[in-house]
């Protein structure tokens, strides 16, 4: 599954936009047009900005970078669940904590207690413990499991972040916007595109639609291998650059030193010919009479 075809995504109702009196006036671009009140999305752009957004992606993982999915949807969050462990990344379907990408050092702690709480249950030493203390820490184990179960693994901030729904999940969107994280989100007519890096315009309501715009981004056609080539060539050309200045600025240098060079020696020569004219000239010149004739008396 490359690209869902335009009668895939109309069949998933992703063509379907809110009410015309809601359209942000920044979504009017993604709009076809107007039936019964409500607004009809370009199915066309849907497709281009997907591909686009494939692109993104392959080229995120060819270099190491780890990508996070967002969707605390109702309807959403299975989906979100089965699509990030099918691309084996992470994913946040509960609740979005305040601070996950601004205040990520605690978020990082909390994660690392949850791995610690996780393996000295599982271990020896735990069964020393009463019944109290063990009810206690497997609920707080299962609280922290409630809202960190997709992000065991996660070491830093992610370099990409997806999103089911830029609506539903404005603190995500706030905190990557300020982070500089790139973002894929799925755009309603009711959301402002310009806060999303790389704006899908869909239905987010429409469960279908959702999943099938998430399994194409999954399963992109642009293969790693050549994702590499791209970054290692763009990595080459920018090293290309960086010594092609390099030996354009020791040029105009050496220019520069040549024209001082040529500056002084012309002064040079300029007052050698003045001293040598001035000696000509006191030559030529006749010497005025110092002895004063008598006067006759």
């Amino acid at each position: 599954m490359a690209l869902p075809t335009l009668i895939e995504l109309a069949e998933a109702g992703a063509h379907y936009g809110h009410h015309r009196s809601y359209v942000y006036p920044k979504a009017q671009q993604f709009v076809f047009g107007v039936r019964k009140n409500i607004a009809l999305i370009d199915l066309g752009k849907t497709l281009t900005r997907l591909t686009e957004a494939q692109k993104v992606i392959a080229l995120c993982r060819a270099e190491g970078k780890t990508i996070l999915f967002v969707g605390t949807r109702r309807g959403v969050k299975e989906i979100v669940k089965r699509v990030a462990d099918l691309a084996g990344e992470h994913y946040v379907t509960e609740r979005w904590l305040g601070g996950f990408l601004t205040n990520f050092e605690n978020i990082h702690e909390n994660i690392k207690k949850m791995n610690e709480l996780d393996e000295y249950l599982a271990g020896d030493q735990s069964r020393g413990l009463s019944k109290i203390d063990r009810l206690r820490a497997t609920n707080k184990l299962a609280r922290y499991h409630r809202f960190l179960a997709g992000v065991t693994n996660l070491n830093a901030r992610p370099g990409l972040i997806i999103m089911a729904s830029a609506s539903e999940d404005k603190i995500a969107l706030q905190e990557a916007n300020v982070q500089g994280i790139p973002v894929i989100a799925i755009c309603d007519t009711d959301t402002n595109p310009d806060k999303i890096t790389y704006p899908i315009p869909a239905n987010d309501d429409a469960a279908l639609a959702v999943e099938l715009i998430l399994r194409a981004l999954v399963s992109s056609p642009v293969k790693e291998k050549e994702a590499k080539e791209e970054v290692t060539a763009t990595r080459r050309s920018a090293g290309r650059s960086e010594r092609s200045d390099k030996t354009e600025k020791s040029k105009v240098k050496n220019i520069t030193k040549k024209l001082k060079v040529s500056k002084s020696e012309k002064t040079k020569i300029v007052v050698v010919k003045k001293t040598k004219v001035e000696k000509i000239v006191k030559k030529i010149t006749p010497k005025p009479n110092t002895k004063m004739k008598k006067a006759d008396v």
